[in-house]
């Protein structure tokens, strides 16, 4: 294997992690709960901590990417993560759990960021959006190993162990990386622009003109409610849904949770085929990819037994499937914003994308501790909860059609 591929493998493994670090509580929620002592709204809290610090690195990332490279900076915050690992396998309070889950969102935030600015060192241009549709596609298996396998994995070692075996392999991973990963091909200096110019003037420019722009924050917004309903669902509380209320046991809630990733994955290269060639339009395929996930959730919220199992599983593919259509907001800012700022332009959506996980998983656990003071059902915490979750899906279909649509450029680059 070359040089940069071997680069790639090493980076994929670590996204891999990261995803499946994301969605990994909604499987032991149920053991959280018990053995942290939480309620529902502490634990959309120990959820939405992950996204939360996860978000808050995005805008420095970059220029601590452009001073100390890759992969000091990916070794650097991939250490932090196997720590926290470690703190969260052993937590007994929420206040353990936090700092634990804070570290792994801090440890993972580099890892798609750090492996897309790799492959503009070691790969060509016109690769870029091949390696980078690869790389989250790799990904989603972590999400996928979040599900069944991690089910299995906890009756087998319990969840402490699950995550001392979790800290061991992400340390395996991290060094692998520091052994295989150079920044830059042998005899290529890293572009460090003009040494006698500060980099922040350029940044605070970049960052005015995007957000004096209209289409930014409709595409923002969107990101911020699509995204955050998406994730409530499956990072946390589809999780809880399926064993406390339906009654599920954890292996078969982790094939239905299975299902979802599985949906993403088929749906993400057919959804960007969508876009580049048979809608040949962003706005229409993002417009689909909140409208269907929309209508999903309504008839989620309704579900009330454990009956018609195989229905279920075909909605939550479905909610997987159609959601993966909204990775194509990427490819609109960038297309919309000129491009000596497109990068700024999709760190800044990724920005308000993370922070929804984050609100939304928090702000849902609040309320279904609320409705579980007032009322002993508790499948209606998780309608109303659900309902929300349809309203931010369908919401942002309003907000996209005041965009400007783009079509697929002619440069290789999609």
């Amino acid at each position: 294997m070359s040089r940069k591929w071997s680069i790639f493998a090493a980076c994929a493994t670590l996204f891999l992690m990261s995803q499946f670090y994301r969605a990994s509580s909604a499987i032991i929620a149920p053991d959280l709960m018990r053995d942290l002592h939480l309620d529902h709204e502490a634990l959309g809290l120990l959820g939405a901590v992950f996204f939360y610090v996860f978000a808050a690195v995005q805008f420095p990332l970059g220029p601590v990417l452009d001073r100390f490279g890759p992969r000091a900076t990916m070794t650097s915050l991939n250490l932090l993560a196997t720590a926290g690992a470690i703190i969260f396998a052993q937590a007994h309070t929420m206040a353990g759990g936090i700092v634990g889950r804070a570290l792994l969102g801090l440890g993972m935030a580099a890892n798609l960021m750090g492996p897309f600015k790799l492959f503009t060192a070691w790969f060509d241009a016109a690769r870029f959006a091949t390696l980078s549709g690869t790389l989250l596609s790799i990904g989603t298996l972590g999400s996928i190993a979040a599900t069944t396998p991690l089910a299995l994995l906890v009756s087998s070692i319990g969840w402490r162990g699950s995550f001392y075996l979790l800290a061991a392999l992400n340390l395996a991973l991290t060094v692998l990386l520091a052994l295989v990963v150079k920044d830059t091909p042998t005899g290529q200096r890293p572009s460090q622009g003009d040494a006698t110019i500060s980099p922040y003037p350029t940044a605070a420019s970049s960052l005015a003109k995007l957000f004096s722009s209209r289409h930014y924050w409709a595409i923002a917004i969107t990101a911020f409610l699509r995204y955050g309903s998406y994730a409530s669902i499956q990072a946390l509380w589809a999780g809880p849904f399926l064993m406390q209320y339906l009654g599920l046991s954890p292996v078969t809630a982790g094939n239905l949770l299975f299902l979802i990733s599985i949906g993403f994955i088929i749906g993400s290269p057919i959804g960007g085929a969508l876009s580049d060639t048979i809608l040949k339009s962003r706005k229409k395929t993002v417009i689909a990819g909140t409208l269907v996930p929309g209508i999903l959730t309504i008839v989620l919220s309704q579900w009330t037994s454990s009956v018609h199992l195989a229905m279920l599983g075909v909605i939550l593919f479905c909610l997987g499937f159609f959601n993966s259509f909204g990775q194509v907001i990427y490819a609109h800012i960038k297309e919309l914003m000129p491009q000596e700022i497109s990068a700024s332009a999709m760190t800044a959506v990724n920005f308000f994308t993370m922070l929804g996980g984050g609100v939304f998983i928090h702000a849902l656990g609040g309320v279904m501790k609320r409705i579980s003071e007032t009322t002993p059902q508790l499948g209606e915490g998780y309608e109303f909860s659900f309902i929300i979750c349809s309203i931010g899906f369908l919401l942002p279909v309003a907000l996209y059609l005041t965009t400007r649509d783009t079509r697929a450029s002619l440069d290789g680059d999609r």
